[in-house]
């Protein structure tokens, strides 16, 4: 896919955020013919909003169907988050919203390279953060479709970060419970192995992926990983609220 190219598509994605105006598939203008061209895609996009990263979400990291990997990750800037303080957050900034309960990590150190292991990546960690991701996609509707999901950031929209709590050798996230309301209805449960088997593993697969790409995780960088249960949509007056075991609660509500 030639630099025009990747540029093009990259247009046609940040202006149909800008202006609300989702793109309908199929469209021949926004072919990708392969991960190195979706990631280039969205790498262009993530420039052109001028906003220092944040760190990256993954996606496809839940429940895989057998024999199907459809792992990725998408860049997080400041930008994306949202709701600080309580904040209400205006669901029409978005297109096609909907919010998944995640456990997200920091880290403390530069994580680099392949081959990483639970061990190898917890010694870079410095926190774990309750965490609400508002997905969202520049199509008119998510797409099946991997490579347009990768060009598409991932299907970002937004996160909401809760407090953090110091990372401890002795946690073990795979077991961290989460439970997860729209006002007062639940929507679903689990438990952090749902993520890959281990949310560490989750961000071993990031590092790795990263380094295809010469890509490292700067320090002070946040991973969400992964949405633990069924998302719920975006609904204008409603409060959601992820509530884990051991690492606290947070909650969005939507003006």
């Amino acid at each position: 896919m030639s630099s025009d190219n990747i540029a093009a598509l990259s247009a046609l994605l940040w202006t149909a955020e800008r202006h609300r105006t989702p793109l309908k598939l199929p469209d021949p203008r926004v072919a990708v013919p392969d991960q190195a061209a979706a990631y280039a895609v969205q790498r262009c996009t993530f420039d052109q909003r001028g906003a220092a990263l944040l760190g990256f979400k993954l996606g496809g990291t839940v429940r895989p169907a057998p024999g199907e990997d459809r792992r990725s990750y998408g860049r997080l800037s400041v930008a994306h988050r949202v709701g600080e303080a309580g904040s209400p957050v205006d669901p029409g900034r978005f297109m096609n919203p909907c919010v998944e309960p995640e456990i997200a990590l920091r880290l403390g150190r530069e994580l680099a390279g392949a081959g990483h292991d639970r061990a190898s990546v917890a010694a870079h960690l410095d926190a774990v953060l309750p965490a609400l991701e508002i997905a969202d996609t520049r199509y008119s509707a998510f797409p099946a479709e991997l490579l347009h999901n990768i060009a598409d950031n991932s299907s970002s929209g937004g996160v909401v970060l809760g407090d953090p709590v110091a990372w401890r050798e002795d946690m073990d996230l795979r077991a961290e419970a989460v439970q997860f309301f729209a006002g007062a209805a639940l929507v679903g449960s689990g438990v952090g192995a749902d993520v890959m088997g281990d949310p560490l593993l989750a961000l071993s697969w990031l590092a790795g992926r990263l380094a295809q790409d010469g890509l490292t995780l700067p320090a002070g960088a946040v991973v969400i990983t992964g949405g633990i249960t069924p998302s719920a949509p975006a609904l204008s007056g409603l409060v959601f609220r992820a509530v884990f075991s051991t690492i606290g609660d947070v909650r969005l509500r939507f003006s």
